[in-house]
């Protein structure tokens, strides 16, 4: 097999690679693009006073190991640790990077034992770290998901704790023990800020941090509310919960309906690379000029960014935002 015929099966592999996660449309567990709650949320912050940031950070701090604690300094590695923290996964993040520059050596080290051009290694390399992270990303919209599910069980939970009188400091409580990761989590890490003495607003808005979707922003907006201006909690709880059920039955509505459009544009994108794979092995003859002729490069090349637009457009069509 030529340099060019492996250049191409590795541009094959990647377009595969990076069309089918262009494809994938999570039914829920989408980071919040809410503006109005956003920007309200945004001008709460604004109000904290620097003390309890402070405080807040150095509480966050405590909780990082010694390489963490250096890489956070930087404002990209600080953005990959909240990554990191958001998909749910437990390794820290300095370990993350060790074990994937030691991928990277190994996956370089067999390329050059392998007698492969060099440059094959960074190529492979930057494989991995693509890999890398589009696994995370995967963890964090499935777990934004498994949040998403939950909240209106929690927000239940916490209506009845509070009309049997009990305070919402309680509730969160109740919640981090009654539910599952990760909603349970997130709410015992609430109740254990606000038994440390922070004040609930700092609490809530950790938590909307942590947690970045709709129904959450949607929850703290309703609590913050009623501690800053007063009302029925409960009431609001549970017009919230309401609210919350409604969008992820018709969420999971849409995904439905929209079945039909996805797997036509898995044939639709797939339908090139079965083409050509039945042809390989039928009539090896006939695909040959594709990767040994140059002109065939280009084609290929200019096949794959077609694919690549028409996958992200199909995916705009029929990811709505509800």
């Amino acid at each position: 097999m030529t340099f060019d015929s492996t250049m191409f099966f590795i541009l094959l592999f990647v377009a595969v690679f990076l069309i089918s996660q262009a494809l994938i449309v999570p039914a829920a567990g989408q980071k919040a693009k809410h503006k109005e709650l956003t920007k309200r949320l945004n001008e709460t912050k604004g109000q904290l006073d620097t003390e309890s940031i402070n405080l807040l950070n150095e509480h966050y701090k405590k909780s990082l190991s010694p390489l963490d604690k250096k890489l956070v300094i930087i404002p990209y590695f600080a953005n990959l640790k909240k990554m990191v923290e958001l998909a749910g996964i437990k390794t820290s993040l300095g370990d993350i990077i060790i074990r994937t520059l030691l991928a990277c050596s190994v996956v370089v080290f067999v390329v050059l034992l392998l007698g492969q051009p060099w440059y094959f290694g960074p190529i492979l390399s930057a494989l991995v770290v693509i890999a890398v992270y589009m696994y995370v990303n995967w963890k964090i919209s499935d777990r934004l998901m498994k949040f998403e599910e939950q909240l209106p069980e929690a927000l239940d939970i916490i209506r009845r704790m509070l009309q049997t009188g009990q305070p919402l400091v309680q509730a969160f409580k109740e919640v981090g023990e009654e539910l599952p990761a990760p909603a349970g989590d997130e709410f015992k890490n609430t109740f254990n800020l606000l038994n440390f003495g922070y004040d609930m607003k700092v609490a809530i808005l950790n938590m909307a941090d942590r947690v970045p979707t709709v129904s959450m922003l949607a929850f703290s907006s309703a609590v913050l509310l009623q501690k800053d201006t007063g009302g029925n909690l409960t009431e609001n709880l549970q017009k919230v919960s309401e609210v919350l059920r409604a969008r992820f039955k018709l969420t999971r509505k849409i995904k439905t309906l929209s079945a039909e459009s996805r797997m036509s544009a898995w044939i639709l994108v797939l339908m090139p690379f079965g083409l050509f794979g039945m042809l390989t092995i039928l009539n090896p003859g006939y695909t040959e000029p594709l990767y040994t002729d140059p002109r065939g490069m280009k084609v290929i090349g200019f096949g794959m960014v077609s694919l690549m637009i028409g996958a992200l457009w199909i995916r705009k069509i029929i990811n709505i935002e509800v």
